[in-house]
């Protein structure tokens, strides 16, 4: 499911920002995190590890879907270097088990990994 050309963008040594837009009772709300930082499973989830993303999780707890805008400026594009997706998907969190495991041996501040079931991926630039 999980394109070639963002696949790229999430294994590229030079790091691009992440962002993640969930709705909640008061509206949008944004966080942030690093492309190097984002796990793909072989099922094509995508792992997240999160310090914080509190409100994000509430916000998931009543409605898990989220949007992700996923880039970087080095990666081939549609008309040059630079290019982005919009990723959207259902969302859980994990606080334990193999995967959150796997994850807090990476980062040890981690609180909890956010997995994304991808539903669609659109290239954007």
């Amino acid at each position: 499911m999980l394109n070639e050309k963002l696949l790229a963008i999430l294994s590229h040594p030079v790091d691009g920002c992440v962002s993640i837009v969930t709705n909640g009772a008061d509206g949008p709300h944004l966080v942030n995190t690093w492309n190097s930082y984002i796990e793909v499973t072989p099922t094509d989830k995508l792992l997240i590890p999160a310090a914080g993303f509190v409100k994000t999780e509430r916000n998931l707890s009543t409605h898990n879907e989220a949007i992700l805008s996923i880039a970087n400026r080095e990666v081939e594009g549609y008309k040059g270097t630079g290019t982005g997706f919009i990723v959207k998907g259902s969302t859980r969190f994990l606080n334990s088990g193999e995967e959150f495991d796997r994850m807090k041996e990476k980062f040890s501040w981690i609180r909890a990994v956010m997995e994304v079931t991808v539903t669609s991926a659109k290239q954007m630039l």
